[in-house]
């Protein structure tokens, strides 16, 4: 069960036992009810059987009586009665399994037909020759198809420049997640241009842009491999040596954390429900792939506001030698991240209202401002 220990902390045992005794009944009400119609048609198939057999024998006693047929005749007709008989009870029995077998099997088939406009498999698609990090958001207007109506960002435009760092700041729900979404290229904006040196994303191979980008998220993602396993995955166009990892987690404030585990970079590392690590531990592993990666971009989505101060300024530090020298578009709503940050922008509604460097935007007095004050105030 998953989640047990938030469900014994709120003390919702009973009320969940509850539910799924409910549910178990419903749904045995439901298949009881099934098992009787089914047993109803094939008491019915059964009986149609020695009803034929009654008629047949009936008429075939008159025929063989009155000389029209001869016995072995007879029993050659019997025997395909019998037969054809049985295979109709039999299908008749199966119906039930027929039609739930095939409401599934048209699923199946219709998600096997259903075909994403963006295919990471696809090896069409132009790969640059020296790509240097220069991004451009490009009047861009996008809506998730579930909400196809609300659009998340509109007319959003964003300059990020090679090696510089910009930083979004804003109210949840403004768009700022949905830039790395679109920049990853999970999906196509509805309008708009995203460039990657002057060249519109779209017509770039999905597998080589991806590869151009470390990403490193507010939850980090381990899988239930070894710890060593979980740095160099989706690193599959080189062989990484175990020198190779160590020096990555060193440079990311990992490698002496990694070493008191009772089989260092062997130690299973569990999976995302049952990993027993520490936040900050699995937050330095995850950017320690993103280091090994030696992306051209960097993407950072709140990623030390989960954790606590002494975790959070380990983790950040290792950060800052990560982005060094790269594009790095970040996340965050701690203001003490981003205030060194090459370029602010203020995200509101889908839009950019505010932008420049800490102290530029501080001047305008607008949202950053207010923000800003409140952070000091806390303080």
């Amino acid at each position: 069960m998953q989640n047990i220990r938030t469900v014994a902390t709120f003390n919702q045992e009973e009320f969940f036992i509850n539910k799924y005794e409910d549910a178990f009944n419903n749904d045995f009400k439901s298949r009881m009810f099934k098992i009787q119609t089914q047993a109803l048609g094939k008491a019915i198939a059964n009986s149609f059987l020695y009803f034929i057999h009654v008629t047949a024998f009936s008429y075939r006693a008159s025929l063989v009586e009155n000389g029209e047929m001869i016995f072995d005749q007879v029993f050659r007709v019997f025997i395909v009665i019998n037969f054809a008989s049985m295979s109709v009870g039999r299908s008749t029995s199966a119906m039930p399994d027929y039609n739930l077998a095939k409401a599934a099997a048209r699923r199946i088939l219709a998600l096997r037909d259903q075909k994403s406009t963006i295919d990471p498999y696809d090896d069409n698609g132009s790969k640059l020759n020296n790509a240097r990090g220069n991004i451009k958001f490009h009047d861009i207007n996008f809506a998730y198809p579930t909400r196809a109506k609300r659009l998340v960002l509109n007319k959003f435009n964003l300059t990020c420049l090679e090696g510089q760092t910009t930083a979004l700041v804003g109210s949840s729900g403004c768009g700022k997640s949905t830039t790395i979404s679109l920049l990853l290229h999970f999906y196509d904006p509805k309008n708009g241009r995203i460039l990657l040196d002057g060249q519109d994303i779209q017509t770039l191979n999905v597998n080589w842009l991806r590869s151009l980008i470390g990403y490193i998220r507010q939850e980090p993602i381990l899988f239930d491999r070894t710890i060593a396993e979980n740095i160099v995955y989706g690193i599959n166009d080189r062989q990484v040596s175990f020198e190779e990892i160590q020096k990555a987690a060193k440079q990311a404030n990992a490698h002496d954390e990694i070493i008191l585990f009772p089989k260092d970079y062997n130690t299973h590392s569990g999976g995302v429900e049952d990993t027993q690590l520490g936040g900050g531990q699995k937050q330095r592993i995850t950017t320690t792939r993103a280091l090994l990666r030696k992306p051209k971009i960097l993407l950072l989505d709140e990623a030390t506001s989960a954790l606590d101060n002494k975790s959070k300024g380990i983790v950040q530090n290792a950060i800052d030698k990560v982005r060094a020298g790269r594009t790095c578009l970040t996340i965050a709503h701690r203001l003490t991240t981003i205030q060194n940050s090459g370029n602010i922008t203020v995200v509101e509604h889908g839009s950019v209202r505010e932008q420049g460097r800490h102290e530029e935007v501080l001047r305008k007095k607008g949202f950053y401002y207010r923000l800003h004050q409140a952070t000091v105030e806390v303080s």
